[in-house]
């Protein structure tokens, strides 16, 4: 999972100083691809195969849209577009490598069931955590919304800080913020969750793999929204609760609703920092 993560491109940039490159995504690629290989010929990793598989699905959805967007000039675009726009739009080309991890695991024989790919039980019982007694997902999922937006509104506030007068630009641009949120909830929870849990859950066990998928969302978050040690943490921390609910209501109904009211938080932020 962390050969797969942000955590080299977060040493080679920030740890380094290096510019970035293409060839962080071609190592990455070759380390999980290696994995695979690995896979095949060492009997304690083959339960891991499908892992590797999406994994490697993925490195290489990313490194055909890195060439992609040098290529068409998607890049230079970005780096003159105000944050507003070219977030959006690079956060709907992350479909791509979603859908390849998507295809990939059917092809190995699992169901949209199987991949959470379904609303699942919205009154799931779910226990909460630190203690030994339950509730239900419907019942929790404002708490746990509001647990989240709270912090997450005053880390934005102090990384950002916003311009109040832009706000009234924020809210005409509430259409384009919907459809980025939906986007982006929708490609992360399939690239995050959906897929990397339903591929881990087998055979490190459900709580580990609500471990090591909030450890690698966290960490793409380091020069996102929200950013930095403190964005990490904090999405490490919703990572879990999000992971939790796949695992509890066995669908990605919950999670991707409560991601999208956050993104949708966090694009008025953007608007409110251009």
């Amino acid at each position: 999972m962390l050969a797969a993560s942000a955590l080299i491109p977060i040493v080679w940039r920030s740890g380094l100083s290096h510019p970035d490159s293409a060839w962080l995504d071609v190592v990455q690629l070759g380390l999980v691809l290696a994995l695979l290989a690995g896979a095949r010929v060492i009997p304690s990793l083959r339960p891991l195969a499908l892992l590797f598989a999406v994994l490697s699905a993925q490195a290489a959805g990313f490194l055909v849209l890195r060439l992609g967007e040098r290529a068409t000039g998607f890049t230079d675009w970005a780096d003159r577009a105000p944050d507003y726009q070219w977030i959006p739009a690079a956060s709907a080309l992350l479909v791509f490598p979603a859908a390849l991890m998507v295809a990939t695991a059917l092809a190995m024989g699992l169901t949209r069931r199987d991949l959470f790919l379904t609303v699942g039980d919205l009154r799931a019982r779910s226990r909460i955590p630190g203690t030994a007694r339950f509730t239900r997902w419907h019942r929790q999922a404002l708490p746990v919304l509001a647990l989240f937006l709270v912090p997450l509104i005053i880390q934005l506030t102090l990384v950002s800080r916003p311009d109040p007068d832009q706000l009234g630009k924020a809210l005409a641009l509430l259409p384009l913020g919907v459809g980025f949120a939906l986007v982006n909830a929708l490609q992360e929870e399939v690239r995050f969750r959906a897929v990397p849990i339903a591929a881990l859950e087998p055979s490190v066990g459900a709580e580990a793999a609500i471990w090591m998928t909030a450890a690698a969302f966290g960490l793409a978050h380091w020069s996102g929204h929200p950013s930095g040690p403190t964005g990490v943490l904090l999405t490490f921390a919703g990572g879990l609760m999000l992971a939790k609910a796949f695992v509890e209501t066995r669908g990605i109904a919950w999670a991707w609703a409560i991601h999208v009211l956050l993104d949708l938080v966090i694009f008025v932020f953007i608007v409110m920092e251009a």
